[in-house]
């Protein structure tokens, strides 16, 4: 069974730009039922990356908070070697600990899926560069969507 690590990308993308939830309450029903089999997770910066992005979306997702884990001595000792291997990932201007590493760093360690809305598995400035260069499974929304086999609408 496959748990997924979900980055704010895919979470900004499905809330406002794609399947917001008063027009796809049932998408947002599946997620929590992820939530509640703990097969949907992250890491705890996504949660703080999405405070300072998205109001409403961060609202949604405090009321979910044990989806988000705490990194622990494996999962920073992987950021470390991220954020040291992978340089273009955080970008200069942001955040010194932006959630990327500690996305990717969550999934590695225990062995899920990301989830993300970043395109470029070649580009090692980005999620899905990275993962693939880390043997990290990256899907996007659509593809999770496939997976579960859902059907929205």
């Amino acid at each position: 069974m496959i748990v997924y690590c979900i980055d704010t990308s895919a979470l900004v993308a499905a809330w406002y730009e794609r399947y917001k939830p008063n027009r796809f309450p049932r998408l947002w029903d599946l997620f929590d039922e992820l939530v509640a089999a703990e097969r949907l997770l992250s890491s705890v910066m996504v949660l703080d990356e999405c405070s300072r992005r998205s109001p409403e979306l961060h609202g949604w997702l405090k009321d979910r908070a044990a989806m988000f884990l705490m990194p622990d001595a494996k999962v920073q000792a992987r950021v470390d070697h991220i954020v040291n291997t992978y340089t273009g990932l955080v970008m200069q201007g942001k955040e010194k600990f932006a959630a990327d590493p500690f996305l990717i760093a969550t999934a590695e360690v225990n062995g899920f899926t990301v989830v993300t809305e970043e395109t470029g598995p070649d580009s090692l400035r980005k999620i899905p560069g990275v993962c693939r260069a880390l043997n990290v499974p990256s899907i996007s929304l659509t593809e999770l969507f496939d997976a579960e086999d859902w059907v929205i609408g």
